[in-house]
C-alpha cells in the first residue's frame, strides 16, 4: 500500500484553531501541517498545545504568519479565523494555492452576500467545503435522530451568556439535522433591545427569546436570559418522548410516559478530540459528516439576515454586516 503524507493548513490559531491542531496530532495518518496566524502569541500558544500531545504525533507543524508562505498545493485548509476576516482569507488562500478540502469555522460570514461569492469561488475550484457544526457528528445525536425522523420535533435551548447569537447556528444546524428540513423561518420578536458585548473583542452578543421554524412545523427556541444556569439545557421532544441534554455534564434524562425518568450518560467530545476523526473520515472516503457549505448557506444567510434586522431595530442604524463571530 501506497503511504501517504497529506499537506494540510490551520489558518487562525486562537482557541478553537489550536484545539484542531491538536486533533490532528492525534491521527494514526501522517501530515506536513502548516499553522498561519499573524498573531506570534497565538503561534506561541499553538506551538505548546501541540507539544502537549505531540507524543501521538506523527506528523510535522511548521509555524507562520502569512498565508503566502503555504505551499501551491494542499489536501485541506481549516480556517479557524474570526468571521470579520473570513472571506478575505478564503480569497488570499485560493488565490496562491490548490486545495482539495475546506473546513470553516462558524459565524461563516458577517455579510450575507459572502456566501454567493465564496460558493462560486469553491465551484470554480473544484473544493469541497464543511461547516463546522459538530453536533451531528456526536453518536447521541445520531442515535436520537434514527428515533425521532419523520414526526415533528420541539428543541427548547436555555442558558445564560451562552451567545445565542454566535452559537446559535450550532442550535439551528442542529435542527436542520435531525428534521432534514432546510426551510426555516426566524422570529426575532423576542429578543431583549439591548446589545451586550462578546466575550471576544470588538464583536456583539445578543440576549433574550429567539424562536425559528421549519416549514414541516418543527420549531427551536432559543433562549440566554440571566434567569437561567449557565450550565445549557437542550430540550428534545415529540408527541412521545423527550429528551433534557446538559452537555457540559454529559448527562441526559430521558421523560418517560410513566411520568418516570431515566438518566444516561452520553460523550460530548471536545474539539481537540473530533478533528482526528473528522479528517481521517475525509481522506478515507471523500466525504464528512460534517455541514455541507450549500446546506448551511440555506439557513445562515436567513438567520445573518434576521439579526441584522435586529441590531438595525435597537440602534437606529442600517446595519449590514453582522457584528458576531
Amino acid at each position: 500500500m501506497e503511504f501517504v503524507i497529506y499537506n494540510i493548513a490551520i489558518i487562525g490559531v486562537g482557541q478553537l484553531g489550536s484545539r484542531h491542531l491538536q486533533g490532528l496530532a492525534k491521527s494514526s495518518k501522517q501530515f506536513q501541517i502548516s499553522v498561519v496566524d499573524p498573531n506570534k502569541k497565538s503561534l506561541i500558544v499553538a506551538k505548546q498545545r501541540f507539544n502537549e500531545v505531540s507524543r501521538f504525533a506523527k506528523s510535522n507543524v511548521s509555524y507562520h504568519q502569512n498565508i503566502s508562505d503555504l505551499p501551491a498545493e494542499i489536501d485541506l485548509v481549516i480556517i479557524a479565523t474570526t468571521a470579520n476576516v473570513r472571506r478575505e482569507v478564503v480569497e488570499k488562500l485560493l488565490e496562491q494555492c490548490h486545495l482539495k478540502y475546506l473546513i470553516l469555522e462558524k459565524v461563516v460570514f458577517q455579510k450575507s452576500e459572502d456566501f454567493n461569492s465564496i460558493q462560486k469561488l469553491l465551484l470554480d475550484n473544484g473544493i469541497k467545503s464543511w461547516i463546522n457544526c459538530a453536533r451531528r457528528t456526536f453518536p447521541f445525536y445520531k442515535k436520537l435522530k434514527k428515533k425521532i425522523l419523520g414526526e415533528k420535533i420541539i428543541i427548547k435551548v436555555e442558558g445564560n451568556n451562552w451567545g445565542l447569537a454566535c452559537n446559535g447556528i450550532h442550535m439551528i444546524d442542529l435542527l436542520v439535522f435531525l428534521t432534514e428540513k432546510t426551510d426555516i423561518k426566524i422570529n426575532t420578536n423576542e429578543l431583549e433591545n439591548i446589545i451586550v458585548d462578546s466575550k471576544r473583542n470588538a464583536f456583539k452578543e445578543l440576549k433574550g427569546r429567539l424562536k425559528i421554524y421549519t416549514s414541516r412545523g418543527d420549531t427551536l427556541e432559543l433562549n440566554d436570559k440571566d434567569k437561567y444556569d449557565e450550565n445549557l439545557k437542550i430540550s428534545i421532544s415529540n408527541s412521545s418522548i423527550k429528551f433534557n441534554i446538559f452537555e457540559g455534564d454529559g448527562l441526559v434524562i430521558r421523560d418517560k410516559s410513566n411520568n418516570k425518568t431515566r438518566e444516561e450518560k452520553i460523550s460530548i467530545p471536545f474539539q481537540s478530540e473530533l478533528t482526528c476523526s473528522i479528517v481521517d473520515q475525509m481522506f478515507d472516503s471523500g466525504e464528512s459528516d460534517l455541514t455541507p457549505y450549500e446546506e448551511c448557506m440555506q439557513y445562515h444567510v436567513p438567520m445573518l439576515d434576521a439579526f441584522n434586522e435586529h441590531f438595525s431595530r435597537v440602534t437606529g442604524k442600517d446595519v449590514e454586516i453582522c457584528p458576531i463571530t
